[in-house]
């Protein structure tokens, strides 16, 4: 009798930019689109919504304007997209997000409405790219024709079955998790104690907090009276409320939520703001699915009359901790240096935080004119209208390391993947976390790029991408100071024998070419077929009659 096994196999891509410099400094930038347009801007989220390498920007309005779309020209200069979806409609927007929940390669975009503020309850919207740089607003499904206060949108694949699924905070209502039919619709997922329980909900921030594999979420309620939530993925389609422990049982105003693991020990720690009273809230993960309430540091003190809006992680000066970036309505922003042993100290002086008190809201650090160094992007939202800010890290000379990542078998837009780097740091092996996300805690969607910071290490001893679907790819000995593009690996699979002959599923990328290869003893391949799927599931025929014992297959990316 023949047996039949099946092995697989990746793609890699790389491109190397340029590192510099000494200190970090910022330098606000004053002469492009993105900061000289005035408006009432709310969320916010950055996308490579063109393909072409570089980092474009998509801005909510509000008080019944039009959004604002600018696609990044690649020289450090932005160009405002004036006509045509997402930018066509008026009304009351607040957050924002980009995923490919179609699965076409091509970035789509959800928009939340109407908020707190508008007059009376409105819908979201729903775009989807039909072409390159080509948008459709999506009428007449679920997701759209329902009304509510919508405020943040946050996009995740939380069954594992590679088509992206949406959740909306609807404060004061019930919130909405909505289910990819993986047809192009989605159905509204209407029992469970995420979809029951009552909040004053506005911000979603989702993580698998417990590294099984599957994405847990945390909700933000902005009342004293209201614990926020924590909803655990019991991997069966269903979520269980979290209610010991300090996260599931603070009472306290929260306005925005931030995961990242701070400490560098594998697990993504939560970071929720408040206003002047109460304070904002740390709580390190301790890695058992329970978490430690830090009780002093800088960052948890907000300023009087002020409220922390935004709150964001990265690694501004590339030494390989996470900072913390929060923006304050109403003050002046805030920017906090990890100090690498668990605590971290204020940054007292330049561009960042000496802007005036104003209307800060939401924020986020995106790389985008590609040097390895994040910049930074604060959203304002005022009675009168206000610029937005932008400010350009001027880099130092640490090393740094970015991921993009492709998925397959996953989701296309690769959310929920985990990235992990092993470098030596300081002479101490450290190991870095990034997980992809749809939504950033608040009304904002940082960029879907994993980024590192190295300090003086020029190479990346092990990276480890741990996909959705639970492929999970190590490259050794990677060099720093380049942008990758990481190609989830294809999955095979033995159907059996028909009247057709054997039977192979292969599920990749649409468009995707692969080529799949035959051994008989794991030694010598040869080429057996070459396929592009047509859709992300295809089913290949070996009518060939062989006489070895044992086949074997594998699938190996084209470029």
């Amino acid at each position: 009798m023949n047996t039949r096994c099946l092995l697989l196999s990746f793609l890699f891509l790389a491109s190397a930019p340029w590192v510099g410099l000494s200190q970090v400094s910022f330098t606000k930038i004053t002469e492009v689109a993105i900061v000289n347009d005035w408006g009432n801007f709310t969320g916010h989220a950055w996308g490579d919504y063109d393909g072409d390498g570089w980092l474009d920007l998509f801005v909510s309005n509000y008080e019944d304007t039009m959004n604002v779309l600018y696609r990044n020209d690649g020289a450090g200069t932005f160009t405002k997209i004036t006509g045509g979806n997402p930018v066509a409609d008026s009304g009351y927007h607040a957050g924002a997000a980009w995923g490919d929940f179609d699965n076409d390669g091509l970035l789509d975009l959800i928009v939340a409405a109407p908020g707190l503020g508008s007059p009376e309850v409105g819908s979201s919207s729903l775009y989807r790219q039909t072409s390159k740089a080509t948008f459709s607003l999506m009428d007449g499904n679920v997701l759209t024709n329902e009304t509510g206060r919508f405020i943040a949108p946050a996009w995740v694949d939380y069954d594992n079955d590679g088509w992206l699924d949406l959740f909306l905070t609807n404060p004061s209502r019930k919130n909405r998790l909505y289910h990819n039919n993986a047809d192009g619709t989605f159905v509204k997922v209407t029992s469970g104690q995420i979809v029951e329980d009552l909040g004053r909900s506005v911000a979603a921030a989702w993580a698998d907090y417990d590294n099984d594999g599957y994405p847990d979420l945390f909700v933000a309620n902005d009342s004293i009276g209201n614990p926020c939530f924590l909803y655990h993925n019991e991997r069966n389609g269903t979520f269980t409320r979290v209610t010991t422990g300090p996260v599931a049982t603070d009472r306290s105003i929260s306005i925005t939520a931030a995961w990242g693991d701070f400490d560098n020990n594998g697990f993504l720690d939560l970071f929720v703001t408040g206003d002047t009273n109460p304070k904002n809230r740390l709580y390190r993960n301790n890695g058992d699915g329970s978490f430690t309430k830090i009780t002093s540091g800088p960052e948890l003190d907000n300023p009087v009359g002020t409220a922390a809006e935004g709150a964001v992680w990265g690694d501004y000066d590339n030494d390989g901790h996470l900072d913390l970036f929060i923006s304050y309505y109403g003050g002046q922003n805030a920017l906090f240096h990890n100090t690498g042993d668990g605590t971290f100290e204020q940054v007292q002086s330049g561009s960042v935080v000496d802007e005036t008190a104003g209307p800060n809201f939401t924020c986020s650090w995106a790389d985008y004119d590609n040097d390895g160094f994040l910049d930074l992007f604060v959203a304002r939202l005022a009675d009168l209208p206000e610029p937005n800010l932008l400010y350009h890290n001027d880099r130092n000379n640490h090393h740094w390391l970015e991921v993009r990542c492709i998925g397959t078998v996953s989701n296309r837009s690769a959310i929920g993947a985990k990235v992990r780097a092993k470098s030596v740091i300081g002479g101490v092996p450290v190991w870095q976390l990034r997980e992809i996300n749809g939504g950033d805690g608040g009304a904002s969607a940082a960029s879907l790029v994993a980024h590192f910071g190295l300090a003086e290490t020029t190479r990346v001893e092990t990276l480890r991408i741990e996909w959705p679907s639970g492929a999970v790819q190590e490259f050794q000995n990677v060099s720093a100071d380049q942008s990758l593009t990481m190609v989830e690996p294809p999955r095979l699979q033995a159907l059996g024998r028909s009247p057709g002959g054997f039977r192979i599923e292969l599920v990749g990328a649409v468009g995707f070419s692969y080529s799949v290869e035959t051994s008989e003893d794991l030694l010598a391949w040869l080429p057996w077929t070459t396929v592009t799927n047509s859709s992300r599931t295809m089913t290949l025929f070996d009518r060939r009659e062989g006489t070895s014992t044992a086949y074997y297959y594998r699938a190996v990316g084209r470029d």
